[in-house]
């Protein structure tokens, strides 16, 4: 089976989520021709195919980058001439140039939308953008979501219900295992682990983690409001991630005189593993629902650590539940967050209980082992029967 994935952006140059998604996909169909089409991550180069993780990857020369779109005339030649013969074409939704290759009479077998959010930060462009997207999930053999959530707060989504599935999304075995092992040896202990003494900081410290881009949607402004208004003041506040707003968020730290703050940037696998193990839990400050789910949950639940999240109306608070594996708040609210963050700051054995039930939260849903069987039956469906015949209707 050919399957053919396109989206903006792909890895290495960038992907957050996204090109998780992608790249999972791939692990999960092992038997399968990949390839992705993608947009250059920078103007001046060139179009090039190459392979990355045993994936051929064909990055394509953009022109010009408008409303963080990258407008690209040969990634429309390339979808044309490359998803001839695709027995399945993947498209990663939002991404207009892909609606546009849908528009324009794009081969491929069967087509499915991968609906990772919507695009509520370009509200202006929404008239012109709406009926492109609205004839792509027409078009669609089958619609792909991360949670029901997505489809029960989608104007757009909704007319099309009786095509969408839900494939949650997993954390990678690599995570679940170091995780797994990091989560008992935390617990088994009766003093402080030993990652906090590596950490060069007061055992007495509490770390509050956040992993994510630096970009609008994932609140950090709220996040760093909420820090300075912490009652415990026992806490370092740690930033993986980079984005737009770096630079802004460094001077509102400044502005708000918090010193017990670091910016890692973009770090390696392995560097966002070792901070998993010494941080005491993770905060996902999301604003709005371009947040859809957040993998960065599932990858803090493997190590046992709660999740403060925000209730979107996504999947994102169906991840880590209120009151079982984190606490939910309010998304916007300095004064909500604060409060959520002290509770966990001051109290060990709640961390430690969310972390238990966190953990056997994503063992028991969220496993690589899970999403393959989920995709294989999907794909065997869609390949095997008519447009609609595979589809059972589900209720949003």
């Amino acid at each position: 089976m050919k399957v053919t994935q396109l989206f903006k952006i792909y890895w290495p140059d960038n992907g957050g989520g996204i090109a998780k998604v992608m790249e999972s996909i791939a692990e999960c169909l092992p038997g399968c021709e990949h390839q992705v089409i993608v947009c250059q991550g920078n103007r001046k180069r060139k179009s090039v195919a190459e392979s990355y993780r045993g994936v051929l990857v064909r990055r394509c020369r953009q022109l010009f980058t408008v409303a963080s779109t990258p407008v690209s005339i040969d990634f429309l030649r390339q979808v044309k001439k490359y998803t001839k013969d695709a027995d399945v074409v993947i498209c990663h939704f939002p991404y207009p140039m892909a609606d546009l290759a849908v528009l324009l009479g794009m081969p491929g077998r069967r087509i499915i939308v991968w609906w990772h959010c919507g695009f509520e930060k370009y509200a202006w462009l929404a008239p012109f953008y709406r009926p492109l997207a609205r004839h792509t999930l027409k078009k669609a053999d089958m619609i792909l979501v991360s949670s029901e959530g997505n489809v029960k707060n989608s104007g757009l989504l909704l007319p099309f219900r009786e095509k969408c599935r839900v494939i949650p999304f997993c954390v990678s075995d690599s995570y679940l295992q170091r995780g797994k092992a990091h989560a008992a040896g935390l617990w088994e202990s009766a003093g402080v682990p030993k990652e906090r003494e590596m950490c060069g900081r007061s055992q007495k410290e509490v770390c509050i983690l956040f992993i994510g881009r630096l970009v609008w949607y994932k609140g950090c402004d709220i996040l760093l409001k909420a820090f300075a208004g912490m009652k415990q003041k026992n806490c370092r506040l740690v930033l993986i991630g980079s984005g737009v707003l770096e630079m802004e968020l460094k001077r509102l730290a400044a502005s708000l005189g918090l010193w017990k703050v670091e910016f890692l940037g973009m770090v390696t696998e392995e560097v966002k593993m070792r901070q998993l193990e010494r941080c005491d839990f993770l905060v996902l400050p999301s604003v709005s629902k371009a947040e859809a789910f957040a993998v960065v949950q599932l990858e803090a639940m493997a190590f046992g650590k709660p999740v403060i999240n925000t209730a979107l109306p996504s999947g994102v608070p169906d991840v880590s539940v209120d009151g079982v594996t984190g606490i939910t708040v309010q998304p916007g609210s300095v004064r909500a967050l604060a409060r959520a963050m002290d509770t966990l700051a001051r109290d060990q054995k709640l961390r430690r209980k969310y972390g238990r039930n966190a953990l056997q939260r994503v063992q028991a849903e969220y496993t690589q082992r899970k999403m393959q069987q989920r995709y294989q039956m999907l794909f065997q469906q869609i390949l095997s029967h008519g447009k609609a015949a595979y589809i059972e209707k589900e209720s949003f």
